[in-house]
């Protein structure tokens, strides 16, 4: 069995680790695009800070799991727990051996230099502080060091163990990957061999929104993101068989005073595969209280002539009943909705009929039913009835809600909010 295999089977580490859906707010969807969420991991670890800190904030068995990754060692600070990653110190004599060998080009060479300062008093190569994931990756391929290489679900593990230690310096720095199941009917049709840049961008968007909850502060409920920007850059197709890494950078944040969560982002990501850039993508948005967005909201809601009606997702097409009563009975007709609105709506239905006489005239019971927003009663009655000239047994009917409970019409509200889309022609009878 592979040597790594074995390694991952008994630290039991995955082979990935997917954003939970209510970190995106896709709770419906089929996946939340993203995997292996995590904050950047410090080079070095004060001492201190991991014996006594982290030791005491994490289980025995995390701390061990850390272990696995950080050494006490020399760092350029001193003595301090270090992240097994490219070599922190080069002996002058091993790195003229290694640049003699001709292991290197002259490019790599002045590459190499942009990160190792010369301590002459030592004689030693130091490694600096401001080394990029990339660059780790493309440094330890120089090496030949890929044993040394730490996968990004070993990371995302790692960091989910640090962040809960509140002594430990953190970086607003992340990463995640692009993570689309083999299944999904949208991104990854038949036939498709690289990553459609709707997918890259939307993954990017869903990326803005976990780390504002995940590391940010931001609360699950009562918020909602207003989206200001949101910019696509793209440079060359990313293959489906490789992976995809989402980096960020925050180009600006504002708290909220009071709590000191996240109220205002501006952040960029760029996404790599195979250590080249893909996409780059700018997203700002405000994050707002519920209530105070749905104020802004209401007070910018156009003003129509008319009742404006909606197309209902079909979905929700057939889920309307109105109760009527024929001789003394009551019955239950099933319905399908065509359109609604805030005051009325329209149906198709096919087979047997109510009599007309039944259901002209008065108030009737009707029911609908949405995922979310919930149940809808209320009391309608038909303005109009007509056969659909194009389908036999079919018939058109349209109603008027004479009355319903203010919990039902702000219900009727969110289903039109969520589930409605707004019709420019409107049907005359």
């Amino acid at each position: 069995m592979n040597e790594e295999v074995v390694k991952a089977n008994k630290l039991g580490i995955p082979e990935v680790l997917p954003v939970d859906k209510h970190y995106t707010r896709t709770y419906y969807q089929e996946d939340s695009l993203l995997s292996n969420l995590r904050r950047a991991l410090p080079k070095q670890i004060p001492i201190p800070i991991f014996e006594d800190s982290i030791a005491s904030n994490v289980t025995q068995d995390e701390f061990q799991f850390l272990l696995n990754y950080y050494r006490k060692r020399k760092g350029p600070n001193g003595d301090a727990y270090l992240l097994r990653t490219i070599p922190q110190r080069l002996h002058v004599e091993s790195a003229n051996r290694f640049m003699a060998e001709g292991l290197v080009t002259e490019e790599e060479r002045q590459y190499l230099f942009q990160f190792y300062a010369l301590d002459e008093k030592q004689s030693v190569y130091v490694l600096q502080d401001d080394v990029s994931e990339a660059d780790e990756i493309k440094i330890l391929q120089m090496f030949h060091l890929k044993n040394m290489h730490i996968k990004n679900v070993e990371k995302a593990m790692i960091s989910d163990i640090l962040e809960k230690v509140p002594d430990l310096a953190k970086k607003d720095q992340f990463y995640a990957n692009l993570f689309t199941p083999t299944e999904h009917k949208f991104f990854l049709p038949p036939n498709l061999k690289h990553h459609s840049g709707m997918e890259l961008t939307e993954a990017a968007r869903l990326m803005y929104i976990a780390i504002c909850h995940k590391y940010g502060g931001v609360p699950f409920e009562g918020i909602t993101f207003a989206l200001l920007k949101l910019n696509s850059e793209y440079f060359q197709y990313s293959v489906l068989n490789k992976p995809v890494k989402y980096e960020t950078k925050i180009n600006s944040l504002k708290l909220n005073k009071d709590t000191g969560a996240w109220r205002f982002c501006d952040m960029e990501f760029m996404a790599y595969q195979d250590n080249l850039e893909v996409c780059k993508v700018n997203v700002i948005a405000a994050i707002l209280p519920l209530a105070k967005y749905k104020d802004a909201k209401s007070e910018q809601e156009q003003e129509y002539e008319i009742d404006p009606r909606f197309r209902i997702l079909d979905k929700f097409k057939n889920n309307i009943s109105i109760r009527y009563q024929e001789a003394g009975v009551t019955k239950k007709w099933i319905c399908s909705v065509e359109n609604l609105s805030q005051t009325g709506f329209m149906i198709q239905s096919e087979g047997a009929q109510p009599l007309e006489k039944s259901i002209r005239g008065t108030d009737l019971d009707f029911l609908m039913h949405f995922d979310i927003a919930g149940f809808v009663t209320g009391k309608c009655k038909m303005k109009w009835f007509k056969p659909d000239p194009e389908q036999e047994e079919h018939y058109f009917a349209g109603f008027v809600i004479s009355s319903v409970l203010p919990l039902d019409e702000a219900n009727l509200k969110e289903a039109i909010s969520r589930y409605g889309r707004l019709m420019e022609e409107r049907e005359i009878y």
